[in-house]
């Protein structure tokens, strides 16, 4: 699919843009375009990545080879009109396991191709990663990027739910096209711009079920600009030199986009920044190029980020005036005013330069009031932005891990059969277990670490019971038994 992009034609309004999107929707649908939302357009098989190349750069040890796919799948745009959009696919090569989904946000990237669908790029280790600990994981490249035409509507909560939701329901009917199982659980993580991503993602989920049985499991919400109108509306009025101005100029230009908040650039925005603004508006300049230039213009003029703006929209912006459409805008995309009831962390760094921290610890603390019981607000220290990618992704694979429901094909469909208990549990390493309520017979089972990985097989005495060996380790596991019927019975223990 060509790309659409708008280097020859440098003075083209954001308003333009948005009417020549409805023209060209209006012209699909004039010729009976059959596609809706949540369909797989094309799906192109890529290169897989081996378990031990992906244990050189992660910070966790990995399981799994993992088999990679570039998907393209129709979505909506930020006028309700029919888009595309790609992202990458990356499911654990192993057929002996029922796994379950993940979504893997990613963050700001400064270039259309810079995205996990497209081969080369760094951040696509971190899906890759959770692939490889048994998660079949999702990675959006968002509109306006990868395969999307037109502009990326940058930290747009509502688009970054749709891709999201539409990439999930475009897969998992893909996957059962192709008799690849998973287990019905779904777990949600991002960071930077994907923490604010996933967090809007979660949101939509929760508050918008449908009839998508798409429920979250856990979720990770991982240093993202939660709070939109607050606390980072509040860097353009922050002392000293602006840190990545870029980013933040791109929220209002996105923006601009999206509302029609000017009718031209030049009405919100002054010289001689207006200058590269326009040109970052037209991709002739990347987002590299183009914060580097703020940078070097705002340090000769001894200028306040905010000072990029008419003195009209810079005092409408300080004064918070929510009459406004630019307030109102910024209001809409804060993410963080509702009450998660899926296990929730969300995990920030105290040294963080490019996300102030305060996003995190406003989210907790609004999420707690509204009557959440299941966040848990996570700290990894004194570390900056790229700093804190480690502690806060081990953390996540660590907190999925404890949640997973690993199913073996071998063994069958799980039973609802909750008159069957299990204990003692926790259990000591080297202990017996004992499973009350089991037809008198010998029992085939698998005893799983929480990556899915089979530690120990063997049969149940005929009461039910089964010793661990004293090698067993410590923490989660689960125990998977096979019933007379075909099924099998799933209990997690802990291990001390």
């Amino acid at each position: 699919m060509q790309k659409t992009i708008i280097k020859d034609k440098p003075k083209i309004s954001f308003l333009t843009f948005t009417l020549m999107k409805r023209i060209i929707a209006l012209l699909f649908l004039s010729m009976s375009l059959t596609l809706t939302a949540q369909e797989i357009v094309r799906v192109q098989q890529q290169a897989n990545t081996q378990a031990f190349i992906l244990n050189l750069v992660s910070p966790i040890q990995v399981e799994y080879d993992v088999l990679n796919y570039k998907v393209v799948y129709t979505t909506t745009d930020a006028f309700g009109q029919l888009d595309t959009a790609s992202g990458l696919l990356s499911i654990p090569d192993n057929n002996d396991f029922i796994f379950p989904m993940a979504v893997y946000n990613h963050g700001t990237v400064g270039e259309r191709d810079a995205v996990p669908s497209a081969p080369g790029v760094n951040e696509r280790f971190l899906p890759q990663g959770l692939a490889a600990s048994g998660f079949i994981t999702l990675s959006p490249d968002y509109l306006g990027l990868g395969e999307s035409d037109g502009i990326h509507p940058y930290v747009h909560a509502a688009t970054e739910a749709s891709a999201g939701r539409d990439m999930l329901l475009a897969v998992r009917s893909w996957l059962e096209e192709q008799e690849i199982p998973q287990n019905g659980q779904l777990f949600l993580t991002g960071y930077s711009q994907g923490g604010h991503a996933t967090q809007a993602l979660h949101r939509d989920l929760q508050r918008n079920p449908g009839q998508d049985e798409l429920t979250v499991t856990a979720a990770t919400h991982l240093s993202g600009p939660y709070s939109i109108s607050e606390v980072m509306l509040s860097t353009l009025f922050a002392e000293g030199q602006a840190t990545l101005p870029g980013y933040i100029a791109y929220t209002y230009i996105a923006y601009n986009s999206i509302y029609g908040l000017f009718n031209d650039l030049g009405d919100a925005f002054v010289e001689p920044y207006l200058t590269p603004i326009r040109q970052f508006s037209a991709e002739e300049l990347s987002l590299a190029q183009f914060n580097a230039e703020l940078e070097r213009l705002l340090g000769e003029n001894n200028a306040m980020l905010g000072n990029i703006f008419q003195d009209s929209i810079l005092q409408v912006l300080a004064d918070r005036d929510t009459s406004s459409a630019i307030i109102q805008a910024l209001i809409d995309n804060d993410t963080y005013d509702w009450a998660p009831e899926a296990p929730t962390v969300i995990f920030y760094c105290t040294e963080d330069e490019q996300v102030p921290f305060r996003n995190s610890i406003l989210a907790d603390s609004v999420m707690r009031a509204n009557g959440s019981t299941s966040v848990l607000l996570e700290t990894g220290g004194p570390q900056n932005h790229g700093g804190c990618v480690v502690p806060a992704v081990t953390r996540t694979i660590e907190l999925f891990k404890s949640l997973v429901d690993v199913q073996a094909v071998s063994l069958g469909e799980v039973a609802d059969r909750r008159d069957i208990l299990l204990s003692p549990n926790p259990v000591n390493a080297g202990g017996e277990l004992r499973l009350r309520g089991m037809a008198n017979a010998n029992h085939d089972y698998v005893l799983y670490d929480a990556s899915g990985r089979a530690l120990f097989r063997g049969q149940t005495s005929p009461d039910g019971s089964l010793s661990l060996p004293e090698s067993t380790p410590r923490g989660w596991l689960v125990l998977r038994v096979g019933l007379p019927d075909g099924q099998s019975l799933v209990r997690r223990l802990l291990v001390r």
